[in-house]
């Protein structure tokens, strides 16, 4: 009663705090929702919070000490949000940036949750590391430290993990490895029923944490396929803090354990696990020692817990083993208050490590962001799947549905600017089977499927693009179609030959539109007809004009005879006349002349009395040759008699 009239009135005695700005912590990155959905998914884990620090929430105790001073910190350390203040994540404000060759890319939020309000589902919990003291210096304590830690164990979360290791003063000596079981995790500490013998004034409680939480946290990810690695983690450390002589053990040194709990890297230079923070829950039992002793072990204790990222520290004195109920449901208030946040991640380097920035802008009162440098995702980069936005794509597609030898239209975010050709296109056969899940599977094995998937070899040409869509050709084969009339469809993957990566591959998240067959091409046969159309115009019209030209031959008179001719049509042209006799010389005589007239021209017949016929044509002029004289005109036909 009178220690809690202490703590009580050194609750009602706390100043007010002054806190440090609000910081947004990343306490997890985990890929492992893309391997299960099929998409660009990056889950998150980020507290964001406003912490207090410690010697100012307890410095109304400092007038006292002894036990009364360990009864009013206690008192004010116990209170809800003794250490910190929790914000609401301002998802308008808030930008997960990845770095790709230099450029931070911005991540899309996807969803946002408090944790409290997630633990039902599936890999929404916490790996639970209990570190129970078994020195023999523990011997007036050790029961109430086994009472407060199975009270941890009975707050445990559905999707939760156990360990429970047992250490002395030089290491670790029981070790129950990971389970999901509450009653193995009791019954395993009921089993240890006092502690272990020897020692003396040395107890390696550093080296035996930091050994302890390496080979603890360096095993989670072997519990066996079928228990679900939480996202989250952190440890209790039950003890009296007594390092003896130790003096590795140190309070001052112990700093340095923090950071490396704080980095959550374990062992610490494996830059290939991912980065998990470690909160640390200290709970002291103080014991009987020397003012030295004690004060290094209150000193050490305080600083292995590191409440700016979700660690505590508790005192529970002697007969106070009860209060574990109230310290662990303070413990996961605390994580409660935590956000599990899915980022839609569509560029990332194509290496083992990614570099990530949260950043936060326009918000009063201002928030420090966090980032992770060089942090691997625990996952081969080319198997990370390509941001297609399928809701615009299949609007798209319902309105101008793939076939054969057409083209298709793809949306999204591809990170590969205006160098759209390194895309391709894979149409995937209607008898080919996609996966339900990659998880479980290896990186060669799911580098396998991609391949599978496009080993028809029905490829389709990207002719344009840029970062938001993607269009192709589509190939002539038919093979992609599948199902019957309206219900047809086309499955397809888009493979990026640059960053190795593809669009999601998995049954359910595949890219599947709708499809028909192959229309038939109306421009062409309507150029067809057209064509034929003319050429039918163009016969009929010169049969029209060749008929006409025919009957106009054949009404028309005959031409009237040009004056001086007969009519007839000239006889044809006679062989050339022989050459003429050779032209007299200059000093030759002329050629002699003949005398006379010209001999009569034999008579002509009477023409019939009838209708008189045209006269003949008259003879062809005979050549005039040189030298000659000129033939005289010929006699004109005489008159006809009169009837």
């Amino acid at each position: 009663m009178l220690r809690g009239l202490v703590g009580l009135l050194c609750w009602l005695a706390l100043p007010a705090i002054a806190a440090a700005a609000p910081q947004a912590r990343i306490l997890r990155i985990d890929p492992r929702a893309s391997l299960d959905e099929g998409q660009p998914v990056l889950t998150t884990v980020i507290e964001l919070v406003q912490t207090k620090s410690m010697s100012a929430v307890t410095s109304s105790c400092a007038h006292l000490s002894g036990n009364a001073n360990l009864e009013c910190m206690s008192g004010l350390l116990e209170q809800p949000k003794a250490l910190y203040d929790a914000f609401k994540f301002p998802e308008a404000n808030a930008a997960l940036m990845v770095n790709v060759d230099g450029r931070d890319n911005p991540a899309t939020l996807h969803s946002i949750e408090k944790w409290g309000a997630a633990k039902a589902r599936k890999g929404v919990g916490t790996a639970w590391l209990l570190m129970i003291d078994g020195s023999s210096g523990m011997v007036s304590r050790f029961e109430e430290a086994k009472q407060v830690a199975k009270a941890f164990i009975a707050e445990m979360g559905p999707n939760d993990l156990i360990d429970v290791m047992f250490f002395n003063h030089r290491a670790v000596v029981k070790h129950m490895t990971w389970k999901a079981d509450k009653a193995a995790a009791d019954s395993f500490i009921d089993e240890v029923r006092t502690v272990f013998p020897g020692g003396g004034r040395t107890k390696q409680l550093l080296g035996s944490v930091k050994q302890g939480v390496t080979d603890s946290f360096g095993a989670l990810g072997n519990v066996g396929v079928d228990v679900e690695v939480p996202l989250h983690q952190a440890m209790v450390l039950l003890t009296d803090g007594d390092s003896g002589t130790d003096v590795v053990s140190a309070g001052a040194t112990v700093l340095a354990l923090r950071d490396f709990l704080s980095k959550g890297r374990f062992p610490e230079d494996n830059t290939t696990v991912p980065r998990t923070p470690l909160p640390v829950v200290s709970v002291w039992f103080p014991t009987e020692a020397s003012e030295e002793f004690f004060q290094n072990a209150r000193q050490f204790m305080e600083n292995i817990a590191n409440p700016e990222i979700g660690g505590a520290f508790f005192v529970v004195q002697g007969g106070q083993g009860g209060k574990g109920p109230r310290l662990a449901r303070a413990v996961n208030a605390r994580f409660d208050d935590m956000f599990l946040i899915k980022w839609r991640v569509s560029c990332v380097a194509p290496e083992i490590s990614q570099t990530f920035k949260l950043v936060f802008s326009n918000v009063t009162p201002a928030i420090k962001g966090d980032n992770c440098l060089d942090c691997p995702l625990g996952i081969d980069p080319t198997r990370w799947p390509l941001d297609v936005d399928m809701a615009a794509t299949v609007a798209h597609a319902q309105k101008n549905p793939v076939y054969p030898g057409g083209k298709v239209r793809i949306f999204g975010n591809f990170c590969w600017g205006t160098a759209y050709e390194r895309a391709e296109l894979y149409l995937i056969p209607k008898n080919q089977p996609a996966p339900v899940s990659l998880k479980g599977k290896s990186v060669e094995e799911a580098r396998q499927v991609q391949q599978t998937l496009i080993r028809a070899n029905m490829k389709g040409k990207a002719i344009g693009g840029s970062d938001s869509y993607i269009e192709f050709e589509v190939p002539e084969s038919s093979k992609f179609l599948m199902g019957k009339g309206k219900t047809l469809s086309a499955r397809m993957v888009v493979y990026d030959t640059f960053a190795r990566r593809t669009s999601p591959v998995l049954e359910s998240s595949i890219i599947t539109l709708p499809a028909q067959k192959k229309p038939l091409n109306l421009v062409l046969i309507g150029g067809l007809a057209f064509g034929g159309i003319v050429v039918i115009l163009l016969v009929v019209g010169l049969f029209r004009s060749g008929n006409a030209q025919r009957r106009a031959r054949r009404a028309a008179p005959p031409p009237a005879p040009l004056a001086g001719t007969s009519g007839i049509p000239p006889a044809p042209h006679p062989s050339p006349p022989p050459p003429a006799p050779p032209a007299p010389g200059p000093m030759a005589p002329p050629p002699p002349r003949a005398r006379g007239p010209p001999p009569p021209l034999p008579p002509r017949a009477p023409p019939p009395r009838s209708t008189p016929a045209p006269p003949p044509p008259p003879p062809a002029p005979a050549p005039h040759r040189r030298g000659a004289s000129s033939p005289p005109p010929p006699t004109p036909p005489p008159p006809p008699p009169p009837p």
